[in-house]
């Protein structure tokens, strides 16, 4: 099983604003439902923002190499 990122209820109203949904964000944060989806997203979005971001390899930056 993997281990899930943490999403806090900031992380929910941004997605909710980012998927330009109707209403308020309170509300979206406030609903069990509606919660539940945005927060899945939320730690989609979260998850694919880290593999955007190689991480350094301790070796390739004592050869300078930084590609």
């Amino acid at each position: 099983m993997t281990v899930r990122i943490p999403v806090s209820d900031d992380d929910i109203a941004r997605e909710f604003r980012l998927r330009h949904l109707r209403g308020s964000a309170v509300d979206a944060v406030t609903n069990p439902a509606l919660r539940i989806c945005l927060a899945n997203c939320a730690e989609l979005r979260k998850k694919q923002k880290r593999t955007d971001q190689p991480t350094s390899d301790g070796k390739r930056l004592a050869a300078g190499d930084t590609e």
